[in-house]
């Protein structure tokens, strides 16, 4: 599933490959994006992971780079298509979109140790955004039209806020464990 929408990302037109076709592969890993975070309270293994040394230095931003990379190969298509086009503020809201939603899905799990709350939140704002082209609400960009780079430094912006939360919510569950 995954290499068919690489391959139609590749070979469909851009505005195509940016609207649906990216955000269609973008909800196809919703599962593997709502554990980060939370998979310790569904196993309850919070006592041996949060006993490993450095969990915030490395094993937060590990699992936040992992779902990064899960953005970065299911929307590589699109990403590709945009840098040869030469279209660069489309490839930084591509960028703000494939870091927003694993800081999204992070900082969730984190706080709500469940997937559930990520589930919900993130498949309503992708009907509304990248689904129904709601300029603001598409963290992939492709409805964004004039406001590409205002919108695309809005969602970095919530990232690191999200990222920000998870830390303090991770360091919440380290001195209660």
């Amino acid at each position: 599933m995954a290499a068919g929408l690489l391959v139609a990302q590749w070979a469909a037109p851009l505005a195509l490959s940016r609207g649906p076709f990216l955000g269609v592969a973008w909800i196809w890993p919703v599962l593997i994006w709502s554990a980060m975070g939370a998979r310790e309270a569904r196993h309850d293994t919070h006592e041996l992971i949060l006993s490993a040394a450095n969990n915030l230095s490395r094993q937060l931003p590990a699992c936040w780079l992992a779902g990064v990379a899960v953005a970065a190969v299911t929307g590589g298509g699109a990403a590709v298509r945009l840098l040869l086009a030469g279209q660069f503020s489309g490839m930084l809201a591509w960028s703000a979109g494939a870091l927003f939603v694993p800081a999204l899905a992070l900082a969730l799990g984190v706080w709500s140790g469940t997937s559930k709350v990520f589930e919900a939140l993130y498949t309503t704002l992708w009907y509304i955004g990248p689904l129904n082209g709601v300029p603001g609400f598409d963290f992939t960009g492709g409805a964004s039209g004039a406001l590409t780079v205002r919108y695309a430094l809005v969602h970095l912006a919530l990232s690191g806020a999200l990222l920000l939360g998870a830390l303090l919510g991770r360091r919440r569950q380290l001195r209660t464990a």
